[in-house]
């Protein structure tokens, strides 16, 4: 394996679930340096998205994930893999899920999560929301974004 890849984009390559294993074996590789992982437009289904979401809760360079259009539904299964995802991984602040089916339950679901994973504050999720609950996502997400300007003002001056 390539250790030195940061960005890997495997769109529309008719992945499935039978090809998430290989998926996991390049998200677990303890020597990546690779931030971000585009499988937008692939078949992985709810097998297929647990396997990864399984290795990217251990990729410990990866920044974002990107997993739309993959075709997986918001079964008990893959909430709970997207949870542990994010509370497991800490490095991993930006996940993309449009395009799949997920609803105002499974939102619901990710807002819980996110409120303890307070690392994560970037999520695309599918457009058909009701009002309420994307507002409750919104300022959660909006809670989590990272504050800017962190760093000490000024710093001890040297001495002469």
């Amino acid at each position: 394996m390539n250790k030195n890849i940061i960005q890997l984009s495997l769109t529309y390559c008719n992945i499935d679930e039978t090809g998430a294993r290989s998926l996991f074996d390049i998200l677990i590789y303890t020597q990546s340096v690779l931030e971000e992982m585009i499988l937008s437009g692939n078949h992985l289904r709810n097998a297929g998205t647990i396997m990864v979401l399984k290795g990217t809760s251990v990729a410990k360079n990866l920044k974002k994930i990107y997993l739309a259009d993959n075709q997986f539904l918001e079964e008990d299964e893959v909430l709970d893999a997207i949870d542990m995802c994010m509370k497991k991984n800490t490095n991993l602040g930006r996940y993309d899920f449009r395009y799949n089916f997920i609803s105002d339950y499974g939102v619901n679901k990710i807002i819980e999560t996110i409120s303890e994973a307070n690392h994560v504050f970037e999520i695309e999720i599918p457009e058909r929301i009701e009002k309420d609950t994307l507002e409750r996502f919104r300022d959660q997400i909006a809670a989590n974004k990272p504050k800017k300007g962190k760093g000490k003002k000024g710093g001890k001056k040297k001495k002469k």
